[in-house]
């Protein structure tokens, strides 16, 4: 976090540090600070939707973050209006973009997890497994996928990959 608000003020017109930083401060559950940071985003930065409308869902804002991922342009949103859609209780919508990425096992892995089901998450993360131990870890920090914490099956997971414990 630091080294990043370093980038920041020596590079105050580039938005790859304040989307590294929403998306860091998304992932230490800090949304409010989050959504400022992806606001700051400019309009047609390609991320900005994905910044803000994760930001926004941890915030409790389920029903903007909806919208905002309907109306993105991002192929990865798609994964997280899943989420959005099972953690609101819209899950025949959920299940639905689970088959239509059924070719992407990360954005399925995303919406598993918003079902709360740790089987089929497990299982489209193992169908990953090959892009190696710094992108998992990447991957594994994501709240989104906080079902997971503490079950043996992750364990065998970060082990097959190269993560520690």
């Amino acid at each position: 976090m630091h080294q990043l608000r370093i980038v920041e003020t020596n590079d105050p017109l580039s938005p790859q540090p304040q989307f590294n930083l929403g998306w860091l401060l998304i992932s230490a559950g800090r949304y409010d600070e989050a959504v400022g940071y992806c606001n700051k985003l400019p309009a047609d930065y390609q991320s900005r939707s994905l910044c803000l409308g994760r930001a926004l869902f941890g915030q409790g804002r389920a029903e903007e973050a909806i919208r905002i991922f309907i109306k993105s342009g991002d192929r990865a949103a798609r994964a997280y209006l899943g989420y959005a859609y099972a953690r609101s209780g819209r899950r025949e919508e959920a299940e639905n973009l689970a088959i239509e990425l059924s070719r992407r096992p990360l954005q399925q892995a995303v919406i598993f997890a918003g079902l709360g089901d740790k089987e089929r998450t497990l299982e489209a993360l193992d169908r990953i497994a090959e892009v190696g131990p710094v992108r998992m870890g990447a991957i594994l920090s994501n709240p989104e996928l906080a079902l997971l914490r503490g079950d043996p099956r992750l364990k065998a997971l970060r082990k097959k990959v190269g993560l520690p414990e």
